[in-house]
């Protein structure tokens, strides 16, 4: 049984008010469906219609999110870049001071225990950037303290974990404000959507109600249809498989 489904999302209710701006548009007068006052809210001619600044809202969100899917993907390249790094930095150290390249209590400059066994924990975004900071700062203090006899790292080095840094805070901070601007272009959408939403409902009731004593049902329901309304149909049952022939026991010869 065809039962009407109800515009219930943004690309629902954006498809029924266009179809049913377009379908006034090419329809006699006095065979339209929805009134003078519902079509002044589709009007694409009026700047100011509820369809022309619905479109507009649901286009700035699309516009805001096609503006931060690059930099969520550039900024996971460039953190993931980062990490490798910083922990080449610190497994590259751990094998210095093995050789005895670099004292042992060299770790310490970088914020670890002096006797750590293991990197430091680089499963965040956060995290990856504090342990950068340490290296970069912990370089440093190290050629600070060990004056002439300082060796610097290698392979990467604390330059280079700074640079790759320097790029993924840039790229962390523009993805912020990316999405700070989606989030403001969604809301403004949703603020607009409650009153798209009852607009795109009203012209369905509307539309039926004009065409309510149509005999045949499904020619009321084509007719409805070109203008916006949505039916479902349900699918038909699966046919019932014919029950199994009984087995036949089989016979023993007599003897």
């Amino acid at each position: 049984m065809p039962y009407r489904k109800l515009p219930n999302s943004v690309p629902a209710v954006i498809r029924t008010l266009k179809t049913a701006r377009d379908a006034w548009k090419i329809t006699a007068a006095t065979d339209r469906a929805i009134t003078a006052e519902q079509w002044a809210k589709l009007d694409d001619a009026a700047p100011a219609s509820l369809l022309n600044r619905f479109l507009k809202e649901a286009s700035d969100v699309d516009l805001a999110l096609a503006g931060q899917a690059p930099l969520t993907t550039k900024l996971s390249q460039a953190a993931a870049q980062l990490t490798m790094n910083v922990s080449h930095f610190h497994q590259v150290l751990d094998l210095g001071i093995a050789r005895g390249t670099f004292a042992a209590g060299a770790r310490s400059y970088y914020g670890r225990d002096v006797n750590a066994t293991a990197i430091p924990d680089l499963a965040t975004y956060d995290a990856v950037a504090e342990e950068a900071e340490n290296i970069v700062k912990g370089e440093a203090a190290r050629q600070t303290a060990e004056g002439a006899g300082y060796i610097p790292m290698a392979l990467p080095s604390a330059a280079e974990v700074g640079a790759l840094l320097t790029q993924f805070q840039t790229l962390e901070n523009q993805s912020e404000q990316a999405q700070v601007n989606t989030d403001k272009q969604r809301e403004e959408l949703q603020a607009l959507y409650p009153e798209a939403q009852a607009l795109a409902v009203d012209i369905c009731d509307t539309v039926e109600f004009f065409h309510r004593k149509d005999p045949d049902d499904s020619s009321r329901r084509v007719k409805c249809s070109r203008w916006g309304v949505v039916y479902i149909y349900d699918q038909p049952a699966a046919p019932t498989p014919p029950p199994a022939p009984p087995t036949t026991p089989p016979t023993t010869p007599a003897k």
